[in-house]
């Protein structure tokens, strides 16, 4: 009798470590963003998103009739304050997987924890190439800097007929510099000339210095590797110049329109980003329509569309996999297939997703106009 119950005991801690959070009424998940401080408009973009899907995902039945929790932390964007959420998450809350954080150094600091203790981690939004650098349970439902800047290398080339082309960056951003290397080497390899790549201090408000450069250097199209108010800055000053070019840029342009003041000159401004609201499918349509619903507006970055995303393809993989446990809920993400609001996603072998980049511009009104969607092997 006794050996039949240490049997059944034995059975029973085996299920358990088998199955740790299946088991429960509920399957626990962690939100780490920077819901406070400068970042705040994307952290609260991200969580909107994630909070979107599991809502939808809930209000169907949940993953195998459980339903999802995501318990979210403020990182404030701090790497410090990322890594300690996510301690709190795994080791106090029993989290079997996260979801963010957003930006790239605050994302750095938990994916580093989460490569060394297994834990499945997806971010929407850090967009840095070694973020999923040797760290096998780690991925990412936005596309990267470098693949921006190639697909606006070949955009400049397809659709604008440009020769000869600029690239302007800010000195010592990571961000800035990963972009404008990235055209840089594209536009060359399509046979482009590079006339110009004019660089700029942190917190420069006067760019005509290297406008007037680019200027005389008889670029056609110039690559602007900014965020949207630094960018403002430059269309206006090369408007003042009398520069006759467009403008090209990645998913940092986004935000302009919150900062420039004549909206006409955003005609000549073409970037990449992650989504748009314009694209035209059920699925696109049916997200916005919930988005609205829920928080009474429709979404106003592609980061809440990216994280919509990747709640779906963890939430996907959970499901797939039958269980919490890490290992297999990683190798679920790895052959996952996901049709998301941004388009398929899949897996290479560096953890980063397969997917199309949009390109959009801006009506003389500052309204979005969706361009086109630009595949990887275009």
């Amino acid at each position: 009798m006794k050996k039949l119950v240490a049997v059944l005991v034995t059975l029973a801690m085996a299920v358990s470590f088998i199955l740790p959070a299946m088991a429960e009424d509920t399957i626990k998940i962690g939100g780490i963003a920077c819901l406070t401080g400068p970042a705040a408009m994307y952290g609260v973009g991200v969580k909107n998103g994630v909070d979107l899907y599991v809502s939808e995902l809930n209000a169907a039945g949940g993953i195998d009739g459980k339903q999802v929790e995501v318990l979210w932390e403020d990182d404030e964007a701090s790497a410090d304050k990322a890594a300690n959420a996510y301690n709190k998450l795994v080791q106090n809350d029993g989290v079997c997987a996260i979801l963010g954080p957003v930006v790239s150094s605050a994302t750095d600091a938990a994916a580093d924890l989460a490569a060394s203790d297994g834990i499945p981690l997806i971010t929407a939004s850090a967009t840095a190439y070694y973020i999923t650098t040797d760290r096998p349970s780690v991925f990412r439902t936005c596309f990267l800097d470098p693949f921006q800047g190639k697909v606006m290398a070949a955009f400049t080339a397809q659709e604008l007929k440009a020769t000869k082309v600029a690239a302007m960056y800010k000195n010592g951003d990571e961000y800035s510099v990963g972009l404008k290397d990235a055209f840089v080497t594209e536009a060359k390899a399509l046979g482009l000339e590079v006339v110009a790549e004019e660089a700029s201090a942190d917190k420069d408000v006067d760019y005509k210095t290297q406008l007037t450069n680019i200027k005389d250097s008889g670029a056609e199209a110039i690559f602007l590797a900014y965020y949207g108010d630094v960018a403002s800055l430059i269309l206006t000053q090369a408007n003042e110049l009398g520069m006759d070019v467009m403008f090209t840029g990645g998913d940092g342009i986004s935000n302009i329109t919150d900062s420039i003041s004549d909206k006409s000159l955003l005609t000549r401004m073409y970037y990449s980003d992650h989504f748009t609201n314009s694209a035209d499918s059920e699925i696109v349509k049916a997200y916005l329509a919930g988005y609205q619903a829920m928080y009474g507006e429709m979404p106003s970055i592609s980061f809440s569309a990216t994280a919509y995303d990747a709640a779906k393809v963890l939430c996907g993989a959970i499901a797939a996999a039958g269980t919490t446990e890490p290992d297999a809920v990683v190798a679920a993400i790895k052959a996952s297939s996901t049709e998301g609001v941004t388009g398929t996603i899949t897996y290479d072998d560096h953890n980063d997703p397969i997917k199309s980049a949009f390109i959009l511009t801006y009506d003389a009104q500052g309204n979005q106009v969706f361009v086109k969607q630009q595949d990887p092997q275009q």
